[in-house]
């Protein structure tokens, strides 16, 4: 096979090269063994590196379609991608014997250029393998729910819990979501702060609603941590450290979560409040209790009886629907490598460091600067940061869950 710059060099020289003689012989192609090597030089570098069990991967996947398979697309993708990759590792050993048989130095930096073009067309096939084998994500076109609680560090980490929460209603905004808060519980801090908030949450909940919520805010759930002067403190105080929990939780559009009225106890009663028209007047309020689950839930926010009572089979449904895409998400992270998007309320995810202006992701292992960290929570920077942290997270996570799929086809 000629390559597209050294083709132009032999057409005007009018030349045979003999290089190309017996060349295929050298190629040692194993696919059925699944693993594809070729002749190696200490001076020539590889081009090509492909990943150990891919073609093991495609081979077992191509061999289970039949005739008249729903994943004709899938099928005939893989096909072609591994064609257009066998056909580049050929390229690269007839490339790379050219130069094993010294040929003058403008054929040979002609060769390498050659050799440049076809990693990253290999890159690029690759690239579209990983797209068809790994599958989208289940949950990301959901909405979300946002859950800010505060953890160790007392009054000090109900502050900054409120940052936190505050900070995630802007980045929604500003991507164009809309978000309705449902629950805001404040504590006081302090009256005289430092920061850009003198008062402190107990716990923040916000619904966001748009387009591929889920999967655009997913990896910023676990701990987040602070570590700076406390804001009743002065500057010769020492650095404390405290945390706050974060989790985004899909919202699905539509429940669809069947429930046997056998399995549910309904019970209604006065409602409970300082008084007015139709408190404690009326049975309106509603609790059932689910008896497979154990989950009890009440609703007294409406004064209508059925109302409530629609009102707790929905809260009933979410409950469970949570703990249904807790329980997948569980299962998913303990055969996976690494804990990235897994929504793990236990897993340090970010520090936020006042003294240095530094913002550090654990999962990455990447730190960014700021001007004024305190503006930085404001929104004063934009979210220039969260997008790149998204991004990278996202292209990690995918190529781990690629290396968990091919592994059992990866030789020794």
């Amino acid at each position: 096979m000629i390559f597209p710059v050294i083709s132009r060099i032999l057409l005007q020289r009018n030349q045979y090269i003999p290089v190309f003689r017996n060349i295929f012989a050298s190629i040692n192609f194993e696919v059925n063994n699944r693993f594809i090597s070729t002749p190696t030089n200490k001076q020539i570098r590889t081009y090509i590196s492909v990943p150990n069990g891919l073609m093991g991967y495609i081979d077992q996947k191509l061999s289970g379609f039949g005739e008249n398979s729903p994943n004709f697309q899938v099928e005939q993708g893989l096909k072609r991608a591994r064609e257009e990759l066998l056909n580049c590792l050929a390229d690269e050993a007839e490339l790379k014997a050219m130069l094993e048989e010294n040929i003058d130095p403008e054929m040979s930096e002609l060769a390498r250029k050659d050799l440049e073009n076809l990693e990253k067309k290999s890159k690029n096939i690759i690239a579209q393998l990983i797209d068809l084998i790994v599958p989208k994500p289940e949950y990301d076109a959901e909405n979300a729910v946002l859950e800010v609680v505060p953890g160790a560090g007392g009054l000090e980490a109900s502050m900054f819990a409120e940052e936190i929460f505050n900070l995630y209603m802007a980045y929604v905004r500003e991507l164009g979501y809309s978000a309705e808060v449902t629950e805001l519980s404040r504590s006081v801090v302090g009256k005289q702060s430092k920061f850009s908030s003198s008062t402190g949450i107990t716990k923040g909940s916000a619904v966001i609603s748009g387009v591929n919520v889920f999967g655009q805010l997913k990896f910023e759930s676990g701990v987040h941590r602070v570590q700076r002067v406390p804001v009743t403190g002065n500057k010769s105080d020492r650095l404390q450290t405290s945390t706050c929990s974060v989790a985004f939780l899909p919202q699905p559009r539509e429940l669809k979560i069947e429930l046997a009225d056998s399995d549910i106890k309904f019970e209604y009663m006065r409602s409970s409040g300082a008084g007015g028209q139709s408190v404690n007047t009326t049975d309106s309020a509603c609790r059932l209790t689910h008896f497979p689950s154990g989950v009890v839930v009440e609703c007294q926010e409406e004064r209508s009886q059925m109302k409530n009572k629609q009102k707790a089979l929905i809260k009933l449904k979410r409950i469970l629907y949570t703990r249904e895409f807790n329980e997948i998400q569980e299962k998913v992270s303990k055969s996976r490598k690494l804990q990235i998007g897994n929504m793990n309320r236990n897993e340090k995810i970010r520090t936020y460091n006042f003294n240095r202006h530094m913002l550090t992701d654990h999962r990455l292992g990447e730190s960014r600067v700021v001007p004024n960290i305190v503006s930085y929570l404001s929104g004063g920077y934009g979210f220039s940061i969260l997008t790149e942290f998204k991004e990278s997270l996202e292209k990690l996570d995918i190529g781990d869950k690629f290396e968990e799929i091919i592994r059992p086809f990866s030789s020794s």
